[in-house]
């Protein structure tokens, strides 16, 4: 081993795997031997090379586990071709003889490698193309990254993005962050049902160390209306299908044990960390679920109350199995206990691209056993793939086929009944199982982060008649931006009723944060905007800061722009974190002029200066604002067709940033016909829609008189600001569904889309007068909010919603006049559940907007990972529905000349339906929607419905609803 080499530790779960391999070498429990049949013959150099470069850019897949001491280390081994073994197919009986006998080769962990490929070319219907990977390298969640990665390279494609981190990197964080204290506490908590589950028919097996197990995998079927039915079921009990199908299995394993409280086993993904997601490697957990029933209970009942512990019991994931075996095990001085002997699995596998030469991959069989009973689900672009897998030393057949048979028959009985009684129940009848193409035990649940669970409680206390002074002068400068000079100025002023608004707010909180020299935060302020509460915040407010700067002069990345730089790395959603403009000008425009202005102002900011790197060392994003600004390119389109002005503006709005090369700002100016374009494009890890407005503003400022003000400066919240917050706005979250049922047009794909369309409307002069004396004093926003509640709700008889929104976190003195990347992405519940009138729905959006506005520094990433662990790949966390409000249209540079905004075309947006309503006066909704999710016609019966309700709302604010 040369001394210059740099070790890892293994991670927990290599660990565990690593064990497996001392205890028995060269078992294939954890080989994923991963089989394709292919559409065209096997280049055979063209896919060695892809396999060579997919090898080279993931350090796991050419990494040796050996001994340094004591100590199991993972060594990075050199870049080396991965050779391809071919094999000719003429002998049908000899290609599965070989298949089977290639998947349970053995591997050498110690010298590698951990990854070996075999082609079977002639086969009838397609070359078959087998990759054998250990699964210390790789796990399900693995395989989008891996087979994309190979596609692209197999076609020859140089798109790949660079890779931020390595699994190594992980391990080492792994290891500094492991919390022994967590797994004591969670074992205290499982010791009293740790006893071994045993089913009828159990045989009596000597111990054995893991990885010589012999089993078998079968197949079972799982018809589209039964499948349909579970997913039915699940949004009626607000659940989801996991916890439906967990439930059924616990039905089955408590009528076969006797047993009415035991511990199950989930797998789940345990990815707990955005730079990981898109990384080959294995991550996977099992997570030991406890389950309590009685013979009384409904099915509705255990699903609702298994619900809560599901959630609470992933929130632990990160534990190592092993190390909660360890501290049961001394916890009850009785020895060594598996804790789970049952498992289920649920799995949603994207669906190949389209371009790619291969079908579906599919996990052939090892011949052994890592349970009891390993239940997998999984849904396929072809349908839903059921297995099981049994050790057979363990258990006979007739168990294993009963329990299939009994599986199906809760999940067909409580999905066309799910207040049926527990005990009420039936066994099934035999179910056919076929030779399986079993996939393995992977998870498609997204990690959760901690969140310490002890809360942080405020009161607001008396108001200082010298507070309510100042803060009544406050209210009266900014409303006399308005004209309005006569204001009531009484404690309970409300200052949206007195006409205020949200930029008005904002401004006067800094205007007053600068006069003063303290932080005034405008989440604080909108959950009591009134003169009183104004007057408490004056009273409390701490003394300003600046965020700090390491020695070398660079500075940390919030988490936010941390998340972006991460994502940045996966190439289908970096569109989705740009944040173009595109302005047309008509008229006298001085091109050279304008472009001198726009330069300035892009220099300006230190923010579109930086430059955006990961230290390795420290695993953390840093950024410097010392490098060169961007300029604006002049394009000379007079002689290009509609069509070629058309496409090229689309490719400068929508090309990606290179983040450490490239400053995150590009601007460019095209003379076309009787007009100039000027496009402006900003990375959101830079800059957010507040700083495009004001670098608008500024290049009017500047074009017009030359003037430029100094920068804002941007302070973000503090570490503890957050986590408190975080706490504070999960407790009121939590029990919400994390899903919206929408007028979807088309089922969701297996990966998200971003190509958006768009429809508005505006509501006439009379029914907006209507509305506003309906709302008494509600905002734009939670008026919508609760409209769009109601409509959704009249459609599905859904009650209780999770709505995204922006927050501009512009908190901090001079934040107002920053261009930074500030924005935070907020979730407002509307609980409809218990409301009577149009008064009730307002009363319950106002107030639950308030907690979300106190509490606008909370982390959404945290909150995701809490709120919703299982969520895929097919649509965004916690809500596919984003509302923002906005006081007018798009403000527009100043110029001699006639400025608009063009519609961004093509359009891309984060989440399935978004929906901003601009105005005061006269409302206007505008909603953009996935394209292949969301036809036209849907999104307009949608908008259609909004207008509805706003004028049941109006005619009658004491009606019921849902009348």
């Amino acid at each position: 081993m040369s001394a210059t080499t740099t070790l890892a530790p293994l991670s927990s779960a290599q660990e565990a795997l690593w064990l497996v391999d001392q205890a028995a070498p060269g078992s294939p429990a954890y080989n994923v031997p991963l089989l394709t049949r292919w559409r065209e013959p096997v280049d055979i150099d063209a896919l060695s090379a892809a396999l060579t470069r997919v090898v080279e850019r993931h350090e796991v897949l050419r990494t040796a586990y050996r001994l340094d001491g004591d100590r199991p280390v993972q060594l990075v081994l050199p870049p080396a071709p991965v050779a391809v073994r071919v094999f000719d197919a003429s002998d049908a009986s000899d290609v599965d003889a070989g298949v089977a006998a290639e998947a349970r080769a053995p591997f050498d962990l110690a010298g590698g490698p951990v990854l070996r490929c075999a082609v079977w070319r002639g086969v009838p219907g397609g070359d078959l193309v087998l990759i054998t990977v250990h699964h210390i390298a790789i796990d399900g969640w693995s395989l989008v990254a891996f087979y994309g990665e190979l596609a692209e390279a197999y076609r020859g494609g140089h798109n790949l993005p660079a890779i931020a981190v390595q699994y190594g990197d992980f391990a080492r964080w792994e290891r500094d962050t492991s919390d022994p204290g967590r797994a004591a506490e969670r074992a205290a908590e499982l010791v009293g049902c740790a006893d071994p589950v045993l089913l009828d028919g159990v045989r009596p097996v000597p111990a054995r160390p893991d990885g010589t197990r012999p089993g078998t995998q079968v197949a079972f079927p799982v018809s589209a209306e039964l499948w349909a039915g579970v997913h039915d079921v699940a949004r009626v009990l607000r659940v989801t299908p996991f916890v439906v199908l967990h439930a059924a299995l616990q039905v089955v394993v408590a009528r076969r044990s006797g047993r009415t409280d035991f511990l199950l086993g989930a797998v789940t993904a345990n990815r707990p960390r955005p730079d990981v997601e898109g990384l080959v490697g294995y991550f996977v957990n099992t997570v030991p679920l406890r389950c309590h029933l009685s013979p009384e209970w409904t099915f509705r009942r255990l699903a609702v109350a298994f619900r809560a512990e599901a959630y609470r019991s992933l929130s632990h994931q990160s534990i190592p199995l092993r190390q909660l075996v360890s501290e049961v095990a001394a916890a009850r001085t009785g020895g060594h206990t598996r804790l789970v002997e049952i498992c289920l699995a649920v799995q949603n596998t994207p669906a190949p691209r389209a371009d790619v030469p291969w079908g579906h991959p599919v996990v052939l069989p090892t011949g052994t056993a890592k349970f009891d009973l390993l239940v997998v689900v999984e849904e396929t672009p072809d349908g839903v793939r059921a297995t099981i897998e049994h050790d057979t030393d363990r258990y006979p057949d007739e168990v294993r086929d009963g329990v299939v048979a009994d599986f199906l028959a809760t999940l067909t009985t409580v999905t066309a009944d799910p207040d049926v009684p527990l005990a009420a129940l039936a066994t099934g009848d035999a179910v056919p199982v076929t030779a399986p193409v079993a996939p393995t035990a992977t998870a498609t649940a997204v990690p959760s982060t901690a969140v310490p669970s002890t809360a942080v409680a405020s009161t607001a206390g008396e108001v200082s008649a010298g507070d309510l002074r100042r803060a009544a002068a406050l209210f009266t400068e900014a409303l006399a931006d308005l004209g309005r000079g006569d204001v009531p100025a009484a404690p309970d002023a409300h200052f949206f009723s007195l006409g205020g608004h949200s930029l008005l707010a904002v401004t006067m909180l800094n205007r007053a944060a600068r006069r003063l020299g303290v932080v005034l935060r405008p989440a604080e302020f909108l959950a009591d905007p009134t003169v009183a509460g104004l007057g408490r915040m004056l009273a409390a407010a701490p003394a300003a800061g600046r965020a700090p700067t390491a020695d070398d002069g660079r500075l940390p990345a919030t988490s936010a722009q941390q998340r972006f730089w991460f994502l940045d790395r996966v190439a289908a959603l970096r569109v989705s974190y740009l944040v173009p403009t595109v302005l047309e000008l008509t008229g006298e425009v001085d091109v050279p002029a304008l472009r001198d202005a726009v330069d300035r102002v892009l220099a300006h900011h230190p923010a579109l200066r930086s430059r955006f790197v990961l230290d390795r060392k420290q695993r953390r994003v840093f950024y410097r604002t010392d490098g060169a600004p961007a300029t604006t390119e002049l394009v000379d389109a007079a002689d290009w067709s509609a069509a070629e002005v058309r496409d090229h503006v689309a490719e400068v709005c929508w090309a990606p940033f290179d983040l450490a090369a490239d400053p995150p700002a590009r601007a460019r100016l095209i003379t076309a016909r009787g007009r100039v374009l000027f496009v402006l494009v900003l990375h959101h890890i830079a800059a957010d829609g507040w700083s495009r407005q004001l670098l608008l503003e500024q290049i009017g400022l500047v074009h017009r008189t030359g003037a430029l003000p100094e920068p804002g400066h941007a302070v973000p919240p503090t570490a503890e600001e957050v986590q408190a917050q975080t706490r504070d706005l999960l407790d009121h979250l939590r029990g919400a569904p994390v899903d919206v049922v929408l007028p979807h047009t088309a089922p969701r794909p297996e990966i998200q889309s971003t190509l958006a369309h768009r429809v508005s409307t505006t509501l006439d002069d009379e029914l907006s007068a209507r509305l506003r004396a309906a709302a008494d004093g509600d905002t734009p926003f939670t008026v919508t909010a609760a409209l769009l509640a109601v409509a959704l709700g009249r459609r599905s008889g859904q009650r209780d919603f999770l709505f995204a929104f922006p927050w501009a976190g512009r908190d901090a003195p001079d934040s107002a006049d920053a261009v930074a990347m500030l924005v935070n992405t907020l979730v407002l519940r509307v609980d409809l559940r218990a409301v009577r009138t149009w008064r009730d729905v307002l009363a319950a959006v106002r107030n639950s907007a308030a907690v979300s506005y106190r509490d606008a520094a909370a982390s959404f990433d945290v909150l995701a990972a809490h709120l919703h662990p299982d969520r895929d790949l097919g649509r965004p966390p916690l809500t596919p529905v984003y509302l923002a409000a906005q006081d007018g249209p798009d403000p527009v540079p100043d110029l001699p000349c006639d400025v608009r905004h063009l519609p961004l075309d093509p359009l891309h947006v984060k989440y399935e339906v978004e929906l901003t309503v601009t105005g005061r006066d006269r409302l206007t909704w505008e909603l953009s929607h996935l394209a292949d999710l969301v036809n036209h016609e849907a999104a307009a019966g949608l908008l259609a419905d909004l207008t509805a309700a706003a004028g049941d709302l109006a005619a009658d604010p004491d009606a019921a609803p849902w009348a």
